[in-house]
């Protein structure tokens, strides 16, 4: 039985011996074959025909699109001609895309046959960039301000140059796609405006125009800002002087026929820096005339009257500035000017009289009609530091609240502003407004509106109306552009032509003519009378 099995066990082995062989008697015939047949690769010809389709696109971005052609080729390259790298493989069919500047180039295409000979083909690509097109330059200025903002569109532009028409050495400020520069001129006059819009190459396109700037407004003659007739002034007296108060003109003939003055009282053995003060309703800030005057009303000839004006920091070296004048007369009113072209460019809020200065005499002194140049006084309307005023608002806006200042910095460091939002979509007319002690203009003058606004170019519209509301001919409205974004910045209305009423709404519309929504704040707005 042994026997047996260890027969079947040697002819299976012999089976797989005997198929192992055949296996192998195949494969070496197939190598055989193979290796008879390898001539073909002599056949083989180099590539031949070698050139590309070249496509340009006509937008100034200098892409390029290069697909290579040839015959018995498996795969090009580029050489672009610009000093690039190489392109990488590419297939029959296939193609590169490639970026030049603007100008002539040369480039190589490389043809790789099977069997790795290569053949050389050169096209040449002219890139030629076109001169933008539809060209918008958007200017915008205000009257009596030295600055203004440009911004541009074009079709093809790459950039823009600006020419304000006032450089020194005629460099052009450079503007990117999108941007808005702003430029403030030294002085009025007539400049040459010219927007340039490049292409990226040689081509441009160029607007210009003449941008007209006018000088502020500037009011010749004084606007009285104390002439005791009203209210008394916040006042105090040291040194000697008292018995400060409002009493009946003493001599209400020539120069001054007003019915009350103000009366002071030098006590003998005062001293010689005795003097009295009253606080001015607003400031006085002085920015053309630098002149103060009063009319005097001494017992004697020969006397110094001194005038001193104080900021909110009081007597502090540096923020104050005095000048002296002499009286002429004895018993009549006179006028003594006070030249303040040396003060400080500082808000003034006291005055301070000290009559017979250097001397202890007594005397009784009246003054009346305190005055500075027009436009160098600032009364205010509304600061929203106390009581809230009564508002109201209309198409659109609303949220019109009292609230902590979010940037008390740079032109505006008060406590507390004025916030409105204007809703998206809102009226063009959309606004809000206020009650304010009546505004009397008495000729020409300008209001002060500090602004934060979210962005520049936004026209802020002011509206004054009587108590009669909005009825034609007794309203006056003015408008200013906002030339900073998220910083306050003062907006100068010039309400030379406001009918002399008196009115009593102040209402503001924020980004007029447009529907957009944001929000706004407004703060410190004051009367230069």
């Amino acid at each position: 039985m042994q026997d047996i099995k260890l027969t079947i066990i040697y002819m299976r082995i012999l089976k797989n011996f005997i198929g192992l062989f055949f296996l192998t008697a195949f494969i070496i015939s197939c190598v055989d074959e193979n290796e008879s047949n390898a001539d073909f690769v002599g056949t083989i010809s180099e590539p031949t025909n070698i050139s590309a389709l070249v496509s340009i696109t006509q937008d100034n971005t200098g892409l390029v699109t290069i697909t290579p052609t040839g015959e018995g080729v498996v795969t090009f390259h580029v050489d672009y001609g610009d000093g690039s790298d190489i392109s990488g493989s590419i297939n029959p069919g296939n193609s590169t895309d490639h970026v030049y500047m603007e100008g002539t180039y040369e480039a190589t295409i490389i043809g790789t046959a099977l069997d790795g000979s290569t053949a050389e083909g050169n096209v040449t690509i002219v890139v030629a960039f076109i001169a933008p097109e539809n060209l918008v330059v958007n200017l915008i200025s205000s009257s009596g301000s030295y600055n203004i903002l440009v911004s541009a569109t074009a079709d093809y532009a790459t950039s823009f140059e600006v020419l304000f028409g006032d450089e020194a050495g005629g460099d052009a400020t450079p503007m990117q796609l999108g941007e808005q520069l702003s430029h403030t001129y030294e002085s009025a006059g007539t400049y040459n405006l010219i927007v340039t819009a490049l292409s990226g190459g040689s081509a441009t396109t160029q607007y210009s125009e003449d941008v007209v700037i006018t000088d502020p407004p500037v009011f010749d003659g004084f606007s009285t800002f104390e002439d005791f007739e009203g209210e008394v002034p916040s006042n105090f007296s040291f040194g000697g002087v008292g018995n400060v108060q409002v009493v009946a003109n003493p001599d209400n003939s020539g120069i001054n026929s007003s019915a009350n003055v103000l009366q002071c009282t030098k006590d003998q053995g005062a001293e010689v820096w005795g003097g009295m003060g009253f606080a001015v309703d607003g400031y006085i800030n002085f920015n053309g005339n630098n002149v103060l005057r009063l009319k005097s009303y001494a017992p004697e000839v020969g006397k110094v009257v001194k005038v001193k004006l104080e900021t909110s920091a009081g007597n502090v070296s540096g923020l104050t500035y005095e000048f002296d004048m002499v009286t002429t007369v004895a018993n009549q009113w006179e006028i003594l000017t006070y030249d303040f072209s040396g003060a400080p460019d500082l808000d003034y809020i006291t005055a301070i009289v000290f009559y017979d200065f250097g001397n202890q005499d007594s005397g009784v002194y009246h003054f009346d009609d305190v005055e500075v140049g027009i436009g160098e006084y600032i009364q205010g309307i509304e600061n929203f530091e106390e009581d809230v005023p009564e508002s109201f608002s209309f198409g659109g806006v609303g949220s019109v609240q009292v609230i902590s200042n979010p940037d008390p910095s740079g032109e505006n460091t008060t406590g507390n502003v004025l916030q409105f939002v204007k809703d998206d979509g809102a009226e063009v007319w959309g606004g809000m407004g206020f009650a304010v002690d009546v505004i009397d203009f008495n000729g020409a003058s300008q209001i002060h509106l500090k602004s934060y606004a979210p962005e520049t170019g936004k026209v802020v519209k002011v509206k004054l109306e009587t108590s009669a509301g909005n009825v034609a001919g007794l309203t006056h409205e003015v408008d200013m552009t906002t030339t900073v974004a998220n910083q306050w910045e003062t907006l100068v209305y010039d309400f030379t032509g406001a009918p002399d009423l008196e009115y009593v709404s102040f209402i503001v519309f924020y980004d007029f003519g447009n529907t957009a929504g944001a929000t706004y704040r407004v703060d410190e707005i004051q009367l230069i009378d």
